[in-house]
This record gives C-alpha cells, structure tokens and sequence, in this order.
C-alpha cells in the first residue's frame, strides 16, 4: 500500500466521520476502538499492509490531527449540552480524574520500584508511572451521549456523569503537559528547568488563543478557518521543536480563545462537527502504531499493563464513592457509580499516542497499549452497566427507543461572521454576547 492510497483511505475516513457526527445518531462505539482495531489489523504488526516507514511519514499530520482535537477539547471545555458545568461537578470531575491518574501512577511507580524490568531505568520508570496516570485518568463524555441517543435519559445522575465527564479532561492534559516538561527534547539547545518549560508551554497556548481571538475580529467566511488552521500550525510547530506537549498546549489554546473571544458560540458551532472526522483517522493511525512486541517480549510489561488496568478500576472505585459522599443525588447509584466511570475515549488514546511519538521504543508502545487497552476494558464494562445503572434508577426507558432526529444544517462561516452590507452604511461591528449562567 503506497502513502498516497493510504491517505485517500484516510480522507474518506474523515467523510464517513462527518456523516456519523452530522446525523447525530450513535453509530460505532463511544471510545472508537473498531477503528483502533481496524488500524492493528492492518498495520505493521497483524496483516503488514501498513509499512512502518509509511506510518512514520504520516507523523506531522497525526501531530496536527492531535492538536486539533486538543484544540476542539479547549473550545467547549467546562461546557456540556451547550450549558456551562457547575463549580461543584467541575471541581468533582478534576479531583476524581487527578485520583485515579495518580492511583494508577503511585501502583505502577511501587511495582517498578521492587520488580526490575528490563530495558527500564529509573528515568524510564517514572516516565512510565507518570504517563500511566495520564492515559488512565479520563471517563469519556461520549458514553453518556451515546446510551442518551438510544434511550431516554434525563435525570440527576445522567446529568452529573454528563457535567463530570466534561470536567475531567483538563486532568490528563495538564498530567502529559508535565511529563514533557520533565523530559526536555534533547535536541534543543536552550536549557531550562522543568517549571519553565511547563510554564512556556501554558503561555505559548494563551498567547496564540488570545491572538487567534485577534485575528477573527472582523474576519469573514474562510478567513475564519484560515485564521484557525494557521495559528494551529503554528502551535503544533512550535511544540514539535521545543519537544513541548503538542495537545496541551492546543487545549490551552483553545481554553483561551473561548475565554477571550466574544464569538465563541459561533466558534464552537462550527468547529465541533470536525471532531469525529478528524478522529476516526487518529484512532486508525493509533492503531496501526500500536506494537505489542515490548509487551510480548517482556513478561514484566504484560504484569504493568494489568497492573494499570487495575489501578484505573480502583481509582474509578474511589472516585465514585467520593462522588457519592459528595453529591446526595448520586447515592442512589450505588457501588456501580465508579463501574460507569471506567469508559475511555478520544483523550486517553490521544495521550498514549502523543507519548509513542515523542518517546519510541519501550515505554511510548506500552503507554500506547496501556491506553488502548483502557478504552477496550471501558466498552466491555462502563457502557452496559451505564445502560443499565440509569434504567434501575429510572432515568432512562430501553422500552421507548427514539427514531434519531437529523440534524440541521448548522450556520456557515459565512453566516456567523458576515456582516450585512448595505449602499451607503457601514456593517456594524460584531455584538459581545454573554455566556449563559446556570
């Protein structure tokens, strides 16, 4: 398979994910691993019709397939159902997500620390418990919308999963960001301590957010986009040469430009339906990078990755018991509460794959497997006991299965950011608008 037959089977796989999302319907499986599968499957390491070298000539584009995402994470974080989340939800997400990324990162640092594992260092091993706890942190917000797509689900717990799982990314992308402080590219020549890098890789996110906000005052029909992809590019550069986290600094430049420019609404409108069709491909890729000859090879890694399995489920345990203690609305759910909260998704993967590409070799595969193999133990486990949870508390009706609504045609970038022009008057300038409070 040539390179340009393998990117048209991926431009195609960018189309079909713009129909799954335009329909707003819940076709494939909330976390997308058919398509990590489907990548493995045809990837170097199962059916070989995938080359290495080939995937390795596709790096900068899935870095900018990361950034991306990132980027459309920042825009509507904080927000869910178009609502923004209440302070109580938020701080309960960040602290449930910090838990049980640092549950799996302490059991793995604990197990590295007795058990010798060859090819793992000191500097290798913490490179290791801390990105474990990265990829293991987030419960997907796609979950929640794919069981309400099939099911009649209103309700107060359905409602909190919804404002948690919205919360919660922040945590492992603030968690990645750091470990690559930590391990400083060792071809750039500047030298800083790790706070610094951290604290360049925050300001280089806002200063782009703010001047991206800048350059859409004013901007109509595809300079938006062009003021968007370019500032992006620029993000995703400047992060791949300093070494720096391409996707936290994305989130945080997406984070930014919601908080500074006054045409965010639109802003989210019409960059949320990429989402899935830029996903759909990442995920094919991360499956076609996934190698599990580390894994196969060294008995001590297959013991690691259960070992973060194990640590996430208990992690979500105790994230749903503090969940519990915290909130009256969600003791009903019972012990189950931390089952639901096992699914991953879009974030986790692209974590794992972020740490493949900037750390080959041992630890980068086992980071990527270990994500892989997080999404894979949430579809098996969260999204029927999900199911399930909301029918035993009355939330959601199986019986009364509703016919998916198309959706409409969402405004062009022309329409959000064209002013009406008359004969001899000036457009008016773009109205401020508030976000609503709840």
């Amino acid at each position: 398979m040539s390179a340009i037959v393998l990117l048209m089977g991926l431009l195609l796989l960018s189309y079909v994910g713009s129909l799954i999302i335009g329909g707003r319907t819940a076709r494939g499986l909330p976390s997308g691993v058919e398509f990590i599968a489907l990548g493995f499957a045809v990837g170097p390491h199962a059916l070989g019709l995938v080359e290495r070298p080939m995937i390795a000539e596709f790096a900068p584009i899935v870095q900018v397939a990361l950034g991306w995402l990132a980027f459309v994470v920042g825009l509507d974080f904080g927000r869910a159902g178009g609502r923004r989340v209440r302070a109580k939800p938020m701080a309960l997400g960040v602290f449930c997500a910090l838990l049980t990324g640092g549950t799996v990162a302490l059991v793995v640092n604990r197990f590295l620390a007795y058990v010798p594992v060859p090819g793992i260092n000191e500097t290798n091993g913490l490179l290791l418990a801390a990105g474990a706890g990265a990829v293991t942190a987030e419960t997907t917000r796609f979950v929640v919308q794919w069981v309400a797509v099939r099911w009649n689900v209103k309700g107060p717990v359905s409602t909190l999963l919804v404002e948690i799982a919205a919360a919660d990314d922040l945590a492992p992308l603030v968690l990645a960001g750091a470990v690559f402080a930590f391990m400083p590219s060792s071809t750039v020549a500047l030298e800083m301590h790790a706070g610094g890098w951290f604290l360049l890789s925050l300001s280089l996110g806002g200063l782009l957010g703010t001047v991206t906000a800048l350059l859409l005052r004013g901007a109509e029909g595809y300079a938006v986009w062009g003021a968007l992809i370019g500032t992006l590019l620029l993000g995703v550069g400047t992060s791949t040469r300093f070494g720096l986290c391409t996707i936290f600094v994305t989130f945080v430049m997406g984070i930014a430009l919601a908080g500074v420019s006054p045409h965010r609404r639109a802003l989210r409108r019409m960059v949320s339906p990429t989402e899935r069709a830029v996903l759909y491909p990442m995920l094919l890729l991360a499956g076609a990078h996934l190698n599990l000859g580390p894994l196969l090879e060294n008995r001590m890694l297959v013991a690691v990755l259960a070992l973060v399995l194990m640590g996430r489920i208990a992690g979500k345990l105790l994230s749903g018991f503090v969940l519990r203690a915290a909130v009256p609305a969600a003791r009903p759910a019972g012990p189950l509460l931390g089952i639901v909260l096992l699914s991953s998704g879009p974030v986790s993967v692209s974590c794992g794959f972020v740490f493949a590409l900037r750390f080959p070799g041992k630890v980068g595969d086992t980071l990527l497997v270990c994500a892989a193999a997080s999404a894979v133990l949430g579809e098996l486990v969260s999204t029927f006991a999900l199911k399930n949870l909301l029918t035993q508390l009355g939330e959601a009706t199986p019986a009364a299965m509703p016919t998916p609504l198309p959706l409409a045609p969402g405004p062009t970038a022309e329409d959000m950011f064209a002013t009406t022009r008359t004969r001899g008057s000036e457009p008016p300038g773009p109205r401020s608008e508030k976000e609503p409070v709840t």
